[in-house]
């Protein structure tokens, strides 16, 4: 582990946390089910590398990344468990990812095309999952066009079709028992209509499985779930599921925190991210005075206010001005004026044991306080998703 003491600014990845999720997630699922956590996106903003390699070691069986470029640094890292690419690859760089043994999601004939002249040169087989269009009207094979898609595929020989999926527009924004309730009273009220959309691409699904099994096609793994879908829906699980934001210990949404909540007693997802920097310079402020950019912060008394050396171009969003807070030897510090580009002012004026090269938390826990993904995403209009993501990947990640 990486002395934390020669750093003025860092991300830490709690290994216990991150144990304890993949160990709730394979609770849920069973053993026969794939566990394939996303890892895309630099894992959330967690690091990729090394929080594959924790997942894997703690009994994560595929990983999923959304480019080519990811599953390189992967490969690079000595990372051999199969490797799901679940966003778009060009076309010049389809041999690269038949080369590192990666499957690869398919719902363009472009893409088959060029994979079977990869394959040709390679002397290589091709592995595919297709992605089915089930109403999230994102990437995805129409259902009228699956057989056809697939007669296709059927051309080249060097292809394997090894799995089928989709994925769900809304299952995180109802609960089960808004589900429950559809189920039992099918009617045209609108609150009965989003918990209704969840199961019909769930009906979709099924039934483009149907056609291939009707059409003698065999498709080994099939898979819809995300985070929300693996915790409260399982029969959404079929052979695979793919955990995002979970994962890392954060909620999909409150409705599926509340619902997973009540199924599950004493079961807790545990948040796996911790930001923290360090206090550049304390100084005081007198009664009148403007701080910051646009004068946006005016002191209605004498203060004093910490520099922190992190900013927005750190992913420490501009939309905290005014409004977030750190924490500083336990006790919260506003955040005053704007936030710049690499630096941020907080008022310590109640922490007088405040000095310089202390530690700011960011995002986590100091003694009794804690600042969550949560409270920053709403503070800035946002998701959670979006709060760890947008973190610098430059800024360093220690386990701990």
């Amino acid at each position: 582990m990486s002395n934390l003491k020669n750093n003025l600014t860092w991300v830490e990845i709690n290994k216990a946390s991150l144990i304890n999720n993949i160990r709730l997630f394979r609770g849920l699922i069973g053993r026969k089910t794939i566990l394939a956590p996303c890892v895309k996106a630099n894992a959330y903003g967690h690091d990729m590398v090394k929080t594959a390699k924790i997942a894997l070691a703690a009994g994560a069986d595929w990983l999923n990344v959304n480019a080519v470029f990811e599953a390189v640094e992967l490969r690079k890292a000595g990372i051999k468990s199969p490797i799901y690419i679940m966003g778009y690859v060009m076309k010049k760089d389809i041999a690269d990812a038949v080369r590192l043994n990666c499957r690869l999601v398919a719902y363009n004939k472009e893409t088959i095309a060029e994979l079977g002249k990869a394959t040709k040169r390679l002397h290589k087989k091709a592995i595919i999952h297709l992605k089915i269009e089930t109403g999230n009207n994102r990437q995805g094979i129409l259902m009228g066009n699956l057989m056809d898609f697939v007669e296709y595929v059927k051309k080249f020989p060097q292809i394997t079709i090894e799995g089928i999926s989709t994925h769900f527009a809304n299952i995180e924004d109802i609960s089960v028992s808004e589900a429950k309730r559809f189920l039992k009273n099918k009617n045209s009220e609108k609150s009965f209509q989003l918990a209704a959309y969840p199961l019909f691409q769930l009906e979709n699904f099924r039934h483009a499985i149907a056609l291939l099994k009707n059409a003698g096609i065999n498709v080994p793994i099939r898979h819809c779930a995300n985070s929300a879908a693996t915790m409260l829906f399982p029969e959404t699980h079929f052979d695979m599921v793919r955990p995002g934001i979970a994962f890392y210990g954060l909620w999909p949404s409150e409705e599926t925190k509340v619902a997973f909540q009540k199924m599950h007693k004493g079961a807790k997802l545990m948040p796996v991210l911790s930001w923290r920097t360090r206090i550049a310079q304390i100084k005081n402020v007198s009664a009148g005075s403007y701080i910051g950019y646009g004068c946006t912060y005016r002191a209605k008394k004498n203060m004093k206010i910490a520099i922190l050396p992190i900013g927005y171009y750190d992913g420490f969003d501009r939309g905290f001005s005014n409004k977030g807070y750190v924490l500083i030897r336990g006790k919260r510090a506003k955040i005053c004026g704007r936030v710049c580009m690499n630096i941020t002012m907080v008022d310590v004026t109640d922490i007088p044991s405040a000095r310089v090269e202390d530690t700011a938390t960011l995002l986590g826990k100091d003694g009794r306080e804690e600042i969550t993904a949560d409270e920053l995403a709403q503070i800035a209009g946002t998701i959670n998703y979006e709060i760890t993501t947008r973190i610098n990947e430059k800024i360093p990640r220690i386990v701990i």
